[in-house]
């Protein structure tokens, strides 16, 4: 599942705008990290908006099965260019943990409040191996420039 890319990269740099504007769920891919962790890790983001509250499941596969992992929404960081995965933000709003069923499949939901990931917040989803959260297989950029 390597090779991703963004579903509204050629729309231009949205976030969740889109769908508080159209009530649609908007897809985000994963993309893979230029590490070895996970290397057929892939999977994707589906971010719905209503009354104020967004709600994002993380569908994944390609996992380590068994493996426990984590999952944030990060704002960009201080390395911001084009790629707002490799901007090493902070992380403004964290899914549950969850673990990797036997397929190395996982899927987990967050509803939080719009607030937490508009704007600048928000702009990438990375999942983290739990036991250590330096490795990340993969990102989903939720936006391509800052501002």
């Amino acid at each position: 599942m390597r090779g991703h890319t963004i579903v509204l990269g050629l729309v231009g740099p949205l976030l969740l705008g889109s769908c508080a504007l159209f009530g649609l769920p908007t897809t985000y891919l994963f993309k893979h990290n230029p590490n070895q962790a996970d290397p057929s890790a892939g999977g994707n983001a589906v971010a719905s908006v209503s009354g104020g509250m967004v709600s994002t499941v993380l569908s994944v596969s390609g996992l380590t099965p068994g493996k426990a992992y984590i999952a944030h929404y990060h704002a960009f960081g201080p390395d911001s260019s084009t790629d707002p995965c490799a901007s090493n933000g902070p992380v403004t709003v964290g899914f549950p943990n969850f673990v990797a069923d036997a397929s190395g499949n996982a899927s987990v939901t967050l509803k939080t409040d719009t607030a937490k990931i508009e704007g600048d917040k928000g702009a990438y989803i990375n999942v983290h191996y739990a036991s250590d959260p330096s490795v990340v297989p993969i990102c989903a950029p939720v936006k391509l420039a800052k501002g």
